[in-house]
């Protein structure tokens, strides 16, 4: 095989019985580097009312090492509770039960910051839109920039105006050239008020009208970064013969992936035909909160590290998974009020796999194998490929026999007890500890002679193979 056009083959095959073998091939073409995945991809989402509960504070040292565990990232704020959120400079962080609002000032923004300093991630920093007060979403982001400009990727203004009218939000009726000139009206103010801002936006749901596209269009040259979100499956979605049921069958299919890529593909597209970057701001498994025995199990892991690949390999800037902090739903981490306790989910490990996987340039992968295995790879500045292998068949196990023309290497493994499993999760042989550290443990050394390396995959599981 030539320097030139080496690749890298993976043969797939079952050992447990004969009969049961599902053969593969798997290429990754080591001489085609594509673009680099941003080393900020990775991100969380959360609600904008969790600045007045105790959590984005510089003193949370198990919240600091459970970003920190993830490398360099994005923290977005935003959801449905950035329109119920209300600056007040000088008030304290403070919850609203009858109303429902969030009264946030400096004092919130100074502990935000001084976490987001700890952790080194940038903030997605969303403002209301629908309260329709302009000067103080103005004022608010410049007391941002002021505490926090190193810290700020950038103010996002709204959340799904799209949905504005299911929430009560605006009048029926209200549609995209209704949401154009007041968002023009709103930017024109912010911008006055902090000249060379950057901008992003419109943070819209998935739906299947083109708001995002004509949004971006609209919006041409007012906003730098374009923003929206999508769920795999449906929350609200009532037939289990639906493809949008939130089952882990459903989870799992390629054709769920296939339709949440080609939204990204189309997105991307409207945003780079605006002069803008694109970021997938807010997304998941389920949506309305997740689906308790599919999106806190083990099987939102193995969906997450294709989906994670899937979306950093066709150029977005990055993916914020929503976070509510709730458990039994679909955030990566949750909080005990009563214990006061963090809880790491499956989701979070499949962040850590990515953060392994997911450095340097991605290389093309072509998949063949009768089961639902996927692959994604990438090359890093060290000279290193890194192979995601996913093992999304929940009955069959696959032998993976690597024909590189490297015999050294290593494997990391993403493993639960089963695919419905909600805790013991590891990655390299680790779970995080009750200080929210998290270390690799254990990891496997391959080799082989001339080209051959060989590793098992079981069923419901991922690996990273490292290859020096």
């Amino acid at each position: 095989m030539s320097a030139l056009f080496r690749s890298i083959t993976l043969f797939c095959g079952l050992t447990l019985a004969a009969a049961e073998s599902v053969p593969a091939t798997i290429v990754v073409e080591v001489s085609k580097p594509g673009h680099t995945i941003p080393a900020d991809f990775l991100g969380i989402s959360y609600e904008k009312n969790a600045l007045v509960e105790p959590h984005f504070k510089p003193t949370n040292s198990v919240l600091i090492h459970l970003h920190r565990n993830l490398g360099v990232g994005t923290l977005r704020l935003g959801g449905n509770k950035v329109e119920l959120t209300r600056w007040q400079p000088e008030a304290p962080a403070s919850l609203d039960k009858a109303t429902g609002l969030a009264v946030i000032g400096r004092t919130t923004l100074d502990d935000l910051h001084g976490f987001l300093k700890a952790i080194d991630w940038k903030c997605l920093h969303g403002i209301n839109l629908a309260g329709n007060q302009p000067e103080s979403s103005a004022d608010e982001a410049a007391y941002a920039l002021k505490v926090g400009a190193a810290s700020i990727l950038a103010i996002e203004l709204g959340n799904e105006p799209n949905l504005y009218t299911n929430h009560d939000l605006r009048k029926q009726g209200y549609d995209c050239p209704t949401y154009l000139p007041e968002a023009v009206a709103a930017i024109k103010v912010i911008r006055a008020r902090n000249p060379g801002i950057i901008l992003a936006g419109p943070a819209t749901a998935r739906r299947p009208d083109h708001w995002f596209e004509d949004a971006v269009a609209g919006l041409k040259g007012q906003l730098q970064i374009a923003t929206s979100h999508t769920y795999a499956l449906s929350g609200g979605s009532t037939k289990p013969t639906s493809a949008n049921f939130p089952s882990i069958e459903n989870l799992l299919l390629p054709a769920t992936m296939a339709k949440d890529v080609a939204m990204v593909d189309e997105h991307l597209a409207a945003a780079k035909a605006a002069g803008m970057r694109y970021r997938l701001a807010e997304c998941n498994s389920v949506s309305n909160g997740g689906r308790t025995g599919v999106s806190d199990t083990f099987v939102s892991a193995l969906w997450a590290t294709d989906f994670l690949f899937s979306v950093a390999e066709r150029g977005a800037d990055g993916i914020n998974f929503h976070c509510n902090l709730k458990p039994g739903s679909y955030s990566p981490v949750s909080w005990s009020k009563t214990e006061s306790r963090y809880d790491v989910h499956p989701l979070y490990y499949a962040m850590l796999a990515f953060k392994e996987a997911g450095r340097g340039r991605v290389l093309p992968t072509n998949v063949k194998c009768a089961a639902n295995v996927t692959a994604h790879a990438t090359i890093g500045a060290d000279g290193k490929v890194r192979v995601l292998l996913t093992n999304k068949d929940l009955t069959k196990g696959v032998v993976a026999h690597l024909a590189t023309g490297r015999t050294q290497g290593t494997v990391t493994r993403l493993l639960a007890p089963a695919a419905d499993a909600k805790t013991d999760i590891t990655f390299a042989g680790a779970a995080t500890d009750a200080t929210g550290k998290w270390a690799a443990k254990t990891s496997e050394t391959i080799g082989g002679s001339g080209s051959d390396i060989t590793i098992t995959l079981p069923a419901g599981s991922a690996a990273v193979v490292t290859l020096d």
